[in-house]
């Protein structure tokens, strides 16, 4: 699920209800079975409710900052978000933002930063975060340390009780925002 520990900061279960749409016991209707990557597009989405027209944004790696980058995309192609600017993590995010039309610049050009929205390979119960599995990771923090406001969406794959439990971050080098 991708809005989990109830005692995380902002989750409210009929929040979380709404937003998957599940049926209540007292409906008559079977409750919805949302598949991992359908709580994952949910999240995603949420998260891109923080995006205003204007905004410099850090565009986070991974399956589920894939959805908030095609939301955000699909804002723009509608209209609904204007002038936005992205600052991608990954090349795999870059190459996706120009598919989708998604103005892209650099931290040099940039250097601060809206709003970031990204993953995490791990969250704990006190909002410790395990990142940059994925090889990311030099892009990831410099973009998130330059951002104002940085929205992590996981699934519950991603909650652990303690951090470090799911193996080590994988080393990156990279020239990206050298100057």
């Amino acid at each position: 699920m991708a809005i989990a520990y109830p005692h995380f900061i902002g989750s409210d279960k009929s929040a979380v209800e709404a937003a998957l749409m599940v049926s209540s016991p007292s409906q008559s209707r079977p409750p919805v079975i949302l598949t991992q990557d359908e709580l994952k597009k949910i999240a995603a989405y949420k998260a891109v409710e923080f995006v205003e027209s204007g905004m410099v944004l850090g565009l986070g790696t991974g399956s589920t900052a894939k959805h908030a980058v095609d939301r955000i995309g699909e804002l723009l192609r509608q209209g609904k978000l204007k002038n936005i600017v992205g600052i991608p993590t990954s090349k795999m995010t870059h190459e996706q933002a120009v598919s989708l039309g998604i103005p892209l610049s650099d931290l040099d050009s940039h250097p601060t930063i809206d709003l970031a929205i990204d993953g995490a390979d791990e969250v704990d119960p006190y909002l410790n975060l395990v990142k940059g599995r994925g090889g990311s990771l030099l892009r990831e923090k410099m973009v998130e340390g330059a951002c104002k406001k940085f929205v992590v969406i996981v699934d519950e794959s991603k909650l652990v009780k303690h951090l470090g439990g799911s193996g080590l971050a994988m080393p990156e080098i990279g020239t990206f925002c050298h100057r």
